[in-house]
């Protein structure tokens, strides 16, 4: 009889344990693109800055970031490291943002 509660409990355990759903970013890979070229360029505008300064200014512009994107920092680190997991995924949200950053030609 404790043999088969103790299959029953261990069954229940396993059963659950595999019931639980891959966790997923909660942006998009646009905007996660979108955000990742909004705050490379907040880094390249400080280039040539040092020190306090350069840690002063990234900080109202990451926050200024953050904001237009409706998305707090936790968010968006949580969502890349989710990403991550997956070398390609993270490769092609990395080339869209670099694709935002290029320049096109005007008609």
């Amino acid at each position: 009889m404790r043999l088969h509660i103790f299959t029953g409990i261990v069954a229940i355990f396993f059963l659950s344990c595999s019931g639980k759903k891959e966790e997923r970013p909660s942006q998009t890979d646009t905007k996660l693109a979108r955000i990742m070229a909004d705050l490379y360029v907040a880094e390249a505008a400080t280039t040539g800055l040092a020190g306090y300064s350069k840690d002063s200014l990234l900080k109202v512009y990451y926050a200024q970031v953050f904001e237009m994107h409706g998305v707090d920092a936790a968010t968006y680190e949580k969502d890349l490291r989710l990403i991550s997991i997956d070398l390609e995924h993270l490769k092609k949200v990395v080339a869209e943002a670099q694709e935002l950053m290029v320049e096109k030609p005007a008609n």
